[in-house]
């Protein structure tokens, strides 16, 4: 996950609170600790200064609710000024149905903006908008042949003319051919640094031509502390109205795209958590902050859920709260993952920190193995397919043979099927106190 480092050492931070009393003198030590912590995530000076700041004064002032921990008052403090350097709230995009909506997507060469450019057609599409790309990128070699590719790949119509040198023209053309059959226009133009002159004179151009109704910021999300400055002058020539911030699947600290957004004033709306086409989420700072300090987001496993359009079982999902889930539900839950990214963007949302403890190996559910699996569970019969018997070795090394793996594969399926169970019982906990329904169930959403 994004910002693992963040957390790890937010949590040791944490836990020096453990069974001491709360003083003055671990109030300060706590405040160096958080503030070392965002320095070492590439936080800008002045923002993880301000955080810990705020955090020391709010702990020294405010009092403990009745019936709440001091300890958990300050864990509290923290999510609070961790989602406030965020953004604080969650930001829809400036869409309007009933017209034809321009968004121009910016940013510096190599941040990942003509493939965010897909994500985010894709991302619209699953909600019913018509969507047009418009190339405009007149410097890059291959910059049309690649939106045209991931335009054709998702369904979605691409205008360009490699020939065509003029990028306020090719904006202006793509435009004119969409606006009646499309009520989403995503102006895709050329990646630029701060201190190309011409490149910036001609984002000026293409803003004042097309007048978009919302301009969006891509920012790489290994960047680290350059992020701030790049922001900073793209922010004094344009009018950003938002955020996304790619590659935040990787080894990426994070905390340079979060500085960016303050630079801008401008709140993150996306984050590319992966390579897929569809490996774009909503930003939730809330539920971001959450992530980070263990609380999990779970908003985020539900909303996944209804973007997948997977048709919620409310009645088998509680069977398989009060026991072991079948081979027959495997099957199920494996098309619901594939749908919603795999299992390890599930566990990063979940409370607790499962996806730390979980073996890389069982959380490599790779198409392939998938496959494998699918053979495996059609070779078992229907009692072993129903979980009614245990899979010994003899059972084990004849559903081998029928479905052409080695034992070792079906024994990674056993594997993994304990895997699915811890998941599903993290995604349950707590949550059996509360309403009776899916917006408090997302595990009926992993059941088709």
């Amino acid at each position: 996950m994004v910002l693992s480092g963040l957390s790890k050492s937010l949590s040791s931070a944490m836990d020096k609170l453990m069974g001491k009393k709360i003083d003055k003198e671990l109030i300060l030590s706590l405040k160096n600790d958080i503030f070392k912590s965002l320095l070492e995530a590439d936080i800008q000076f002045d923002i993880a200064l301000q955080m810990a700041d705020n955090l020391h004064k709010r702990a020294l002032s405010e009092k403990t609710p009745v019936g709440t921990s001091r300890r958990n008052t300050m864990i509290n403090i923290v999510y609070e000024e961790l989602t406030s350097i965020m953004g604080g709230v969650q930001y829809p995009l400036n869409l309007s149905k009933g017209k034809t909506n321009v968004i121009m997507m910016i940013g510096i060469q190599g941040s990942g903006k003509t493939t965010t450019v897909g994500k985010l057609a894709h991302f619209l599409k699953q909600d019913k908008w018509k969507i047009g790309l418009v190339c405009t990128d007149t410097w890059r070699p291959g910059a049309y042949d690649q939106l045209k590719q991931l335009g054709d790949r998702i369904g979605v119509d691409v205008y360009g003319n490699p020939e065509e040198k003029n990028a306020v023209k090719l904006a202006s053309n793509g435009i004119k051919q969409f606006k009646d059959e499309k009520n989403v226009i995503i102006v895709d133009t050329a990646g630029r640094h701060k201190e190309e002159t011409e490149l910036l004179k001609e984002m000026v151009k293409l803003q004042k031509k097309t007048k978009p109704d919302e301009i969006i910021l891509v920012i790489d999300g290994t960047l680290g502390q350059s992020a701030y400055g790049q922001a900073k002058a793209f922010a004094k020539i344009t009018n950003i109205g938002s955020i996304i911030v790619t590659k935040l699947d990787g080894t990426a600290k994070g905390g340079g795209a979060i500085s960016a957004a303050a630079a801008t004033s401008a709140p993150i709306k996306f984050i590319g958590t992966g390579e897929d086409i569809k490996d774009l989420e909503k930003f939730n700072p809330k539920g971001f902050a959450g992530r980070i300090l263990g609380m999990g987001d779970l908003d985020a496993i539900i909303d996944e859920v209804k973007r997948a359009q997977i048709d919620l079982n409310e009645d088998r999902a509680m069977d398989m709260m009060k026991g072991n889930i079948t081979y027959t539900d495997m099957l199920e839950l494996f098309d619901s993952m594939n749908k919603m990214g795999g299992m390890r963007n599930l566990l990063t949302k979940l409370p607790g920190g499962i996806s730390n403890s979980v073996d890389d190996n069982m959380l490599a559910t790779s198409k392939d193995s998938m496959k494998s699996f699918k053979s495996i569970i059609f070779s078992m019969t229907k009692q072993e397919r129903d979980a009614e018997v245990k899979l010994g070795k003899a059972r084990i090394d004849r559903i081998a043979r029928g479905s052409g793996v080695t034992p070792e594969k079906v024994k990674e399926l056993i594997n993994q099927k304990k895997v699915s169970e811890q998941m599903i019982r993290q995604m349950t906990k707590g949550k059996r106190r509360g309403k009776k329904g899916n917006q408090n169930n997302p595990l009926a959403g992993l059941l088709g």
